[in-house]
């Protein structure tokens, strides 16, 4: 779980950093809040109803890793959490590349093979990927602090 914790964190680091340098790339402002601003209120239903679900995903992440970390002596519920560090990048995935679908049908549709003018789209639909890997990322890290099953060794 230390390894998908590590790659879920640099992927998605590295994906929402992409997707930031895309938009910015195609004329969005140069300001962090600004550009993810714009990337969400611009963004279609799909990604939005994506983005809604991978926050539910991070409230129930935290309800049930924080109270674990706080106190060692509740017995964490490991299953949970190691469902709640996969299912967020599969949300996102599957939101990524749905989106990514539709541009590619718009592209045809209009002709549109300028990196320029599908830019923003494709930075909003790379956004749900990198975090739905942040969020699992989250989840992986929780689940490696709190220790990994103990398996019994047969004797």
């Amino acid at each position: 779980m230390k390894v998908a914790a590590v790659a879920f964190s640099v992927l998605g680091t590295g994906l929402l950093g992409f997707a930031y340098g895309l938009a910015v790339w195609a004329g969005m402002p140069a300001n962090p809040l600004a550009t993810l601003g714009m990337l969400l209120g611009y963004s279609g239903a799909l990604i939005k109803l994506a983005l809604m679900v991978l926050g539910l995903q991070l409230i129930a992440i935290l309800a049930v890793a924080v109270p674990r970390l706080l106190k060692p002596s509740v017995d964490p519920d490991r299953s949970l959490l190691t469902v709640f560090s996969f299912l967020p990048p599969g949300v996102g995935l599957a939101a990524s590349l749905l989106d990514g679908l539709t541009i590619l049908n718009v592209m045809q549709r209009t002709n549109t093979t300028s990196l320029m003018v599908i830019a923003p789209s494709l930075a909003e639909a790379i956004m749900p990927l990198a975090l739905g890997l942040l969020i699992g990322a989250l989840a992986a890290v929780a689940l490696v602090r709190l220790g990994l099953p103990q398996r019994q060794a047969s004797q």
